[in-house]
């Protein structure tokens, strides 16, 4: 198997192993605010994003242009025979389809994932990718093993900022209105590529227990080895939910991980939000 470099975005939670892998490269979206544009995890935090809502600013994201795909690509392809590009949902973003297009452009030889997920869901595959790439797996049992565990994510998320989510065409205007005007609290999912409501609730406090109910009966039912709890400036929470899993399952890694920026943006502070894959994940 020749050379592969790994190829994603900025709305994937990187590691401190995955940002320091010499063959996976991270493309920043962009967080916009007014007439100032921002590299996402670069040039703006999480935590200055934050700042910068509270007083009352409203931001807007962008996907990488193709030009900054394409001159990635054409230094890649003089160093890597393959290209693998694992990106955020092609339903919620044009990253992606950038991401192609430059490939097209530059014609290195590629592979497309779309995740149909985001930040953690793409952080599970891209690990598990480069684990079975370690063990000597071609490249089409590794495209074809990252396919199969996609449609077994199982995500609940909890939204910190409605109105946000809704400014950003992530939210239709009938869900908008439910967890607004009628004071409902809704559990999303991200299902099938889009952000769907799972259910509708009266309060914070039962979403919470409908959303444990649901990670508790899924680690019990399947072999589940890794859960993420994702967070927008909510560590406490995020604890309280590990601590409560680890009593079902004490072997579970739970890992709990801050928002990336960019999701910063649309789900807002004080998203909360539970992810893993109904099946095994060797890496």
């Amino acid at each position: 198997m020749g050379k592969i470099a790994w190829v994603t975005d900025s709305t994937t939670y990187m590691t401190q192993v995955l940002k320091e892998h010499p063959d996976v490269y991270v493309v920043p979206l962009s967080v916009i605010f007014g007439e100032e544009i921002y590299e996402d995890g670069i040039t703006i935090t999480q935590e200055e994003i934050y700042e910068q809502m509270r007083s009352g600013k409203t931001a807007t994201t962008s996907q990488p242009p193709v030009g900054v795909f394409a001159a990635l690509f054409e230094d890649l392809k003089t160093r890597y025979e393959e290209v693998i590009l694992l990106h955020v949902s092609d339903k919620l973003s044009g990253t992606l389809s950038s991401s192609v297009q430059a490939a097209d452009m530059t014609g290195i030889t590629y592979h497309v994932i779309d995740s149909k997920v985001l930040t953690m869901g793409i952080t599970f595959l891209l690990e598990e990718g480069l684990h079975l790439q370690q063990q000597g797996k071609s490249i089409e049992e590794i495209i074809a093993r990252l396919h199969a565990i996609i449609p077994t994510l199982e995500n609940y998320i909890l939204i910190g900022n409605l109105q946000q989510l809704h400014r950003g065409g992530r939210l239709t205007n009938a869900q908008f209105v439910l967890g607004t005007l009628l004071n409902i609290k809704p559990i999303l999912q991200i299902k099938e590529g889009l952000i769907q409501v799972y259910e509708k609730v009266r309060s914070e406090k039962k979403a919470v227990k409908l959303v444990m109910e649901q990670c508790k009966t899924a680690i019990t039912a399947h072999d589940v080895r890794k859960v993420a709890i994702i967070h927008g400036n909510r560590p406490e929470d995020a604890i309280t939910w590990k601590e409560e899993l680890l009593r079902v399952k004490p072997d579970l890694h739970v890992e709990i991980v801050p928002l990336t920026s960019v999701l910063s943006v649309h789900a807002g502070e004080g998203t909360i939000a539970a992810m893993w894959y109904n099946t095994a994940l060797e890496g």
